[in-house]
């Protein structure tokens, strides 16, 4: 059985998604869990290098993160995005 998940806060730009998933990842930490967070702007400088903010770019940077999110949940990690996601 897995105990993966994904976390995924979203807001405006300064709403304290980074903040929250900073603290909420020491107390998972704390608590034995495996974390990684996935940050809007260091995904952006990394896996989405090149993208601009198009809502077809948007779209894209948005995938990435849930297919990361994605894969580390099946391998039993907590993955916490912290991103602005403008569309539903």
């Amino acid at each position: 059985m897995t105990t993966g998940v994904t976390l995924w806060f979203t807001g405006l730009s300064g709403a304290g998604k980074s903040t929250i998933s900073e603290i909420l990842e020491r107390e998972l930490r704390a608590a034995g869990r495996k974390v990684e967070v996935l940050d809007g702007d260091v995904v952006r400088t990394h896996l989405s290098k090149g993208l601009g903010f198009s809502k077809e770019d948007r779209d894209t940077n948005i995938r990435r993160i849930g297919w990361v999110c994605e894969v580390l949940s099946r391998n039993d990690v907590v993955a916490i995005a912290a991103a602005i996601s403008p569309y539903r």
